[in-house]
């Protein structure tokens, strides 16, 4: 039997079944919340069930809650509840939830508010089971009381709880919805968004919007329960799958710092809408394909922009380029270089019939036969020849020689 199944099972295996709360709205304030599998408990099994069930359940989700109504309570002693939906993510200490009955079973229903960080829940609570605000417990004795489920502490003061051991209130915005919306958006910002109607026109065209944090410009303008929309531009890392009419209104680098490279070869879309995309927008990016091949298809042009510096440290397998297309380099009046160290160079050949010339040397060398020419004698019956008549001219040629040597292209 799996663990699952241990979980779903486990009041009907145990002899304490919790009661639901009397009278009125069945609602209650949570007091503990099992965050890890540190805390289990026991299910006891009757011998006639042959079952493989651990007899230890974890109580991961689960919230200890006690009627509005009571006055105190022994922490110790609080029934734990199992969440009717985890998907409505975990409660906070002080926060109101609902208990519903599920098949004779009371699981605990978080209740909507607008604040989307912190909900319903208040940290003057007035959780009579924790320590005192006024008592003489520290903090680190608090939090560990709140926590652990071990009440400490005591006087006549009226608790005050936490909201937790370490949550802290943030302002975050509910999101605007349209028609038809599902939207899962979490106290800390972020956010996924199902459509088929947010663009200008609303017209049909589904889009799925996952977001990590609301931008700071909207949390600094925005006044709390504002409603906000997600901005591709500005908010935290951003995946945007869109369709049809939606009209994807990115532009690189964000409003304080935008990109300074204006694209030269690229030539971005009008609107970049009319077609199925996904944009990808962070502020760092790291693919990784860990054991395999790393592969990108494109039917059409692909462009690479940077402000920065482009780099390939290509470490075993070098590289190989086939293009059926014009290929330039353009450095802008800076240094270019090939460094192939003691490889060899091939232009326009895979045969080694004709090296190229060393430029100085070939300088060298020419001089040093010009300097013979114009300074040539020849023996005759009076005696040694002077120089040739046209030693001037061999003169002049070696003068002009450096000309041969190009003044931005060097080889070894």
């Amino acid at each position: 039997m799996s663990r699952r199944l241990s979980s779903s099972n486990s009041s009907f295996f145990s002899n304490k079944q919790p009661k639901l709360f009397g009278g009125g709205a069945n609602t209650g304030t949570v007091v503990f919340v099992y965050l890890d599998d540190s805390e289990f408990e026991t299910i006891t099994i009757p011998d006639d069930i042959s079952s493989d069930v651990s007899d230890k359940e974890p109580l991961l989700g689960y919230a200890k809650i006690v009627s509005r109504k009571d006055a105190s309570y022994d922490l110790a002693d609080v029934t734990p509840y199992p969440p009717y939906n985890i998907d409505e993510g975990i409660p906070l200490l002080g926060e109101v939830v609902e208990l519903v009955d599920v098949a004779g079973r009371p699981h605990y229903k978080r209740i909507y508010n607008p604040d989307v960080n912190i909900g319903n829940a208040s940290e003057d609570a007035l959780l009579k089971g924790l320590p005192t605000e006024n008592s003489s417990n520290n903090s680190s004795d608090y939090s560990t009381s709140s926590q652990t489920g071990t009440p400490s502490g005591g006087g006549s003061d009226d608790r005050k709880n936490k909201l937790g051991e370490y949550f802290e209130f943030n302002k975050i915005n509910p999101l605007k919805f349209y028609e038809g919306d599902k939207i899962i958006q979490s106290r800390f910002g972020q956010s996924i968004r199902f459509s088929g109607y947010n663009n200008e026109d609303n017209i049909f065209a589904p889009t799925i919007i996952i977001r990590n944090r609301q931008n700071d410009k909207s949390l600094e303008d925005l006044k709390e329960f504002e409603i906000t929309e997600e901005n591709i531009v500005e908010d935290g890392s951003t995946i945007a799958i869109t369709s049809g009419d939606y009209l994807l209104g990115f532009t690189p680098g964000t409003e304080d710092n935008p990109f300074e490279t204006e694209p030269v070869y690229h030539q971005p879309p009008d609107e970049l809408k009319g077609t199925d995309q996904i944009l990808v927008n962070t502020g760092r990016l790291i693919l990784s394909a860990k054991n395999s091949e790393m592969i990108f298809y494109s039917k059409g042009d692909y462009s690479f922009i940077s402000d920065g510096k482009l780099t390939i440290d290509n470490g075993n397998a070098g590289a190989e380029i086939d293009l059926n297309g014009e290929y330039r380099t353009t450095t802008n009046d800076n240094n270019m270089y090939f460094l192939g160290g003691s490889g060899e160079i091939y232009l326009n050949t895979e045969e080694t019939e004709q090296p190229l010339v060393r430029g100085q040397a070939l300088v060298d060398i020419l001089s040093e036969i010009l300097t013979e020419l114009a300074s040539e004698t020849h023996p005759t019956p009076s005696g040694p020849s002077g120089p040739p008549v046209n030693a001037p001219k061999y003169n002049a040629i070696k003068s002009k020689l450096d000309t041969i040597l190009s003044t931005l292209n060097y080889t070894e």
